[in-house]
């Protein structure tokens, strides 16, 4: 018997690891491109898909940041691969083997704690994990953190029932890996940490009225966890403030706010979907990346799908109405039927009642301003930004609440496990017990059929489609641009300067049937699209690119909603662009002196913060600077002051309203529009955008150039190499008082808000504040974790049932190795 148990066992095993897979099969299997959700690396060959998305984060657009995340990347480190593709499918396979691995492990727990020893019920409950609707959204966006997060958040529920109703005395170590669980939790979403308390809450107010005695060992157990995480905690929290922390006093940064509005009347807006069947479907995304449809829609012609009825708010579910529809509607709440039905389980009651009570609460909590009681939803929705010092990080996004869900998964699989156990053990008949057991996985997959279509179809909606509006290919349906496409991001991977994409927000290509909700295409290589400076817009002059350090502009033509001839033209024959590569619908221009590092002998000092008046000044100069951006500097040697009553050969004058001015007698260049060059005196009536320049200043001074320089990943610094005496300017954001200059003087920050430095040596090198320590602290935490994760999920976890032997020999036979 424990003969054949084992090799079930083992072939349990590997048929749901290889079932874990279906969702994502499409792209596994098919040649092209992924679309990933954000741009969490870089999509194309060249050096830079190396660095991947781990530590500090580097853009030429937004700067440099930590990133708390890095944990899931930074294993990438050791991949010997180079293709993108190839790169991709790794760590895909990767990262869902790893939540595959902690999955299996944590259900040995479950099934233990609860005492329940039936290898049925094992695989009906991690097919419950992988079916339930909301898997498929998370997966789908990307949020493996998310999953990781619940995994985590289980982890530490089980073990706090073991020592409520199983009386169990915790070792230490069940403690200690409890509280590094609970930190790892809030490092994957800091709010898992305020959600584990509320549930908490509830926890002790059971314990309280049903055993007294328990009480204070559960007490003791709590404080151990909560004292074990809170080092994890406070590192989650100096990755959150450490933008802050390097550059104003430390009682200021501390100060963190909630990034989103916490009003009832903001949280209202995201509550839409968040009613109480959908929440009991576990289908209530605000945004679904997948939208939950009826199989009937097999039936129609794809094309027709856009003209199915779909329901709810941004189109929560496809529903064409016939039987089929409210068939696979009515199949959606097995879910919650499965963990509902735990109740009758007389044996494991108290268990399922404290876990049906807490459910019911955080369902409350995710309704939002569904709820009856607006006092509830602002005390569990609002509340939580206004605590002092952890507010801000803690309720980043509560204004959300239907987030709030993620941790019902948790709950449910332990109520699951009962659920599934007093079913089978309902029948007792082995082959009743066969029969329920296939005809829930059957009740199941009819629910999230969509699991199984391998690219997780349909997508989610974008205003570019007709009808409906809903995207006919899944997020795992592998992207085959054109040609000329990936010619341009090939190009574009090989540098190290900014990339702007110019093109419709929300569009949809012609090659495929996705849609992208955000301002940068599937493909960028890594950079980040950005706004120009807010005092221009894409159509208006180049300039603005330049004065951000974007030196490549990629236009494509492929939309939907195409870009006119005229627009391409005026950006071809009068921007003074050169075109690097244009063919078909594929255009890639080249701001030829633009760079994230400019040096100049000289700049320009304007007495004015606002950015319109110093973009126009810029913006007149810019012809007569050879095409590059004068550095503005707020202690520069020519100074331009905005509308003086007397002009002399001192300084340029630049006038933004009609005015009588007194003008000392001089050679000057007026500007405004045309460039005249006139001996001036007396008074004279100006225009608004007119700058007056003295002969007499060296405006080739004011000419800037782009400098090399280097990115150091570990020490998060860059180095540039110039002649001393010269006037430096980087065009990324980096923090105002964050930045430490070796070989240099920092001046301070122009009106747009860029680093100014003075070089006084042939090497000046700009570090981030606390960069170093900071990176070492990352890379020492993702290294623990990784660590924990081989010790305890592979070799102690999966050892002793001879899995881990398994598992080799399945990766030896795997095509999916990498480049020799």
């Amino acid at each position: 018997m424990p003969s054949t148990y084992n090799i079930d066992r083992k072939l349990a095993f590997l048929l749901l690891w290889m079932f874990s897979f279906i969702p994502i099969s499409g792209y596994l299997f098919g040649n092209g491109y992924l679309n990933y959700y954000d741009p969490q690396f870089p999509f194309f060959s060249g050096y830079e898909v190396k660095y991947l998305y781990t530590l500090f984060v580097y853009t030429p657009e937004t700067g440099i940041s930590p990133n708390t995340q890095s944990v899931l990347y930074l294993f990438m480190y050791i991949i010997p691969v180079y293709n993108i593709i190839i790169l991709a499918k790794i760590y895909l396979i990767l990262i869902f083997s790893a939540i595959y691995l902690i999955l299996w492990r944590l259900t040995d727990i479950i099934l233990d704690i609860l005492n329940i020893h039936s290898l049925a019920v094992k695989i009906l409950l991690v097919l419950f994990f992988y079916l339930i609707p909301l898997y498929i959204q998370l997966i789908a966006f990307d949020w493996f953190t998310v999953i990781l997060g619940i995994l985590s958040l289980l982890y530490v529920l089980i073990n706090l029932i073991n020592i409520q109703h199983n009386k169990a005395n915790p070792t230490r170590r069940t403690i200690v890996l409890s509280g590094i669980a609970l930190g790892f939790s809030a490092m994957m979403d800091p709010r898992f940490y305020i959600w584990f308390i509320y549930i908490i809450t509830i926890f002790l107010l059971y314990t309280i009225s049903t055993d007294r005695k328990l009480f204070m060992n559960f007490i003791k157990s709590l404080v151990g966890i909560f004292f074990v995480s809170l080092p994890f905690v406070i590192y989650v929290y100096y990755i959150f403030i450490y933008p802050s922390l390097i550059t104003v006093p430390i009682n200021k940064a501390v100060s963190f706010s909630a990034l989103r509005p916490d009003s009832l009347s903001y949280i209202a807006g995201f509550s839409q979907n968040s009613n109480f069947i959908y929440l009991f479907a576990f289908i209530s995304n605000w945004w679904p990346s997948v939208i939950p449809s009826s199989p009937s829609i097999l039936f129609y012609p794809r094309i027709k799908w856009f003209y199915l009825p779909a329901y709810g708010f941004n189109d929560q579910i496809l529903l064409p109405n016939d039987l089929i529809s409210y068939i696979w509607f009515s199949s959606l709440f097995i879910f919650i039927f499965i963990v509902f039905i735990s109740i009758f389980d007389k044996s494991r009651r108290k268990i399922s009642s404290e876990l049906l009570l807490a459910l019911l609460f955080m369902i409350g909590v995710e309704t939002g301003t569904n709820f009856t009681f607006k006092e509830f939803t602002y005390i569990f929705d609002v509340l939580p930004s206004k605590l002092p010092v952890i507010g801000g990080i803690m309720s980043t996004t509560f204004a959300i609440p239907f987030y709030a869900e993620w941790t019902n998964i948790s709950l449910s699989l332990i109520l699951t496990a009962i659920g599934f156990n007093y079913i089978i053990n309902f029948f007792k008949k082995i082959k009743m017990k066969y029969i329920i057991g296939i005809a829930l996985i059957l009740v199941m997959s009819f629910a999230s059929w969509q699991y199984f279509n391998g690219t997780l179809y349909p997508g989610q909606r974008t205003y570019s489609f007709p009808g409906n509006g809903i995207s006919l290919e899944g997020y795992y349906y592998p992207l085959n641009p054109p040609p000329q496409w990936i010619h341009v991001m090939n190009i574009l991977s090989t540098s190290t300067a900014g990339v702007a994409y110019v093109g419709e927000i929300g569009f949809s290509e012609k090659w495929t049937n996705y849609q992208f909700i955000s301002y940068s295409p599937p493909l960028i290589p890594g950079y980040a699209t950005i706004s120009p400076p807010p005092t221009t817009y894409v159509n208006q002059t180049p300039l603005a690119y330049d004065i951000a350090g974007i030196k490549y502009l990629f236009i494509d033509n492929t939309s939907y909603i195409p870009l006119s001839n005229y627009f391409i033209y005026s950006y071809l024959n009068n921007s003074g662009l050169k075109a690097v590569y244009a063919k078909g619908d594929v255009y890639l221009l080249e701001q030829p002196n633009a760079s994230v590092f400019r040096y100049a002998k000289q700049a320009l000092s304007i007495n004015t913060t606002n950015e319109s008046i110093a973009f126009e000044v810029e913006d007149l100069l810019y012809p007569l600077l050879n095409y590059t951006p004068a550095i503005i500097s707020p202690h520069g040697e020519i100074k331009v002051l905005v509308n003086p009553t007397q002009v002399t050969a001192n300084y340029m004058a630049f006038f933004n309203e009609s005015l009588n001015v007194s003008v000392s007698p001089s050679e000057y260049i007026i500007l405004n529009g045309t460039r005249t060059e006139r001996y001036l005196s007396g008074v004279i009536h100006v225009s608004p955008n007119t700058l007056i320049i003295p002969v007499s200043i060296n405006l080739s001074e004011l000419v800037s150039y782009p400098l090399n320089f280097s990115f150091n990943q570990l020490t998060a610094s860059f180095t540039v190499n110039v002649k001393p005496g010269y006037i430096i300017e980087t065009s990324l954001p980096l923090p105002n008082g964050g930045v430490i200059a070796n070989g240099g003087n920092i001046l301070g920050q122009n009106v747009f808000g860029q680093t100014v430095i003075l070089s006084n040596s042939n090497t000046v090198t700009l570090s981030i504040k606390l960069g170093f320590f900071t990176n070492v602290l990352m890379t020492l935490v993702d290294i623990f974790y990784y660590f924990l994760f081989v010790y305890f999920i592979i070799y102690k976890g999966l050892r002793s049932s001879g899995i881990t032997m398994v598992i080799l020999n399945v990766i030896r036979n795997s095509r999916f190795k990498g480049n020799k």
